[in-house]
């Protein structure tokens, strides 16, 4: 998991929504859509995204009267820290995965020239 990747996503109005929403308790995505104003289409969209990068997950499925079921997502994002001294860019994240949090850090050198891609 990527650091930077992980601040970019969460630098997204609606991921940070999701995020926020989801925190403390569980919610469903049309309780976030709902709430924050996010399209239901991008609330799903962003949820999926989230569950990709392991940042969401399913904490529980609600059985529901159209018979798909109504899940429950919570955040496993803990913490985000974005830094930017003496050149150098620097991403924290903590997540938890339920066993022990993880942690992951990422320094990019923004004195170094960029290699050609």
């Amino acid at each position: 998991m990527q650091a930077l990747e992980v601040s970019q996503t969460v630098m997204d109005p609606y991921s940070a929504r999701i995020l926020l929403g989801t925190c403390e308790t569980a919610a469903s995505a049309l309780d976030l859509s709902r709430r924050f104003g996010i399209p239901i289409a991008a609330c799903y969209r962003r949820i999926r995204q989230l569950e990709q990068m392991g940042l969401v997950y399913c904490e529980r499925a609600l059985p529901s009267r159209n018979g798909k079921g109504l899940q429950l997502f919570r955040s496993r994002l803990k913490s985000v820290r974005i830094s930017l001294e003496e050149g150098r860019l620097k991403a924290s994240i903590v997540i938890d995965d339920g066993r022990q949090p993880l942690a992951a850090e990422q320094v990019i050198n923004l004195n170094e020239p960029r290699p050609n891609t």
